[in-house]
């Protein structure tokens, strides 16, 4: 009975670690995060729409995964080639309703997006980014976007 009553409870305070750690995860980031995702968001769209090349080595994480609302993939140096040596230009990037959650250097953003191109014209789409604090600032990893009906 004691060996059971031990098992019980050593069963207990694992559940209780396992939940805590699970739980402490994902969290609403911080009010400084918070502003400097959106700060980061909003220097991808100036950089993008202007084909500022500098700010987008910047901004862009080296193993970028980025994918449009078409299906077309593209790595860090295809997107910036793109945006900055004119196949797409970009006219406007509107976000709307942005939700963030932070997993420790970890911030993925979830939000309605309206863009416009002077190739596809305008788009509305769901779209999430995922940004990662490394090499001492806030970069976009990943993006994936999917047409809105």
């Amino acid at each position: 009975m004691a060996a059971m009553q031990k098992l019980s409870n050593l069963l207990v305070v694992g559940c209780l670690l396992v939940g805590s750690v699970v739980c402490s995860m994902a969290a609403a980031p911080t009010p400084a995060v918070e502003k400097a995702i959106a700060a980061a968001e909003k220097e991808w769209a100036a950089a993008t729409m202007a084909g500022d090349r500098p700010a987008l080595e910047k901004i862009l994480g080296e193993d970028l995964s980025y994918s449009h609302s078409s299906a077309k993939h593209e790595t860090k140096a295809q997107f910036i080639e793109a945006a900055t040596g004119g196949a797409l230009k970009y006219e406007a990037i509107e976000f709307k309703e942005p939700h963030t959650t932070q997993y420790g250097n970890t911030a993925i953003v979830t939000h309605d997006m309206t863009i416009r191109t002077a190739q596809t014209g305008s788009s509305n789409l769901y779209v999430t980014h995922v940004w990662a604090k490394q090499n001492g600032r806030w970069q976009l990893v990943s993006r994936q976007a999917t047409k809105l009906p």
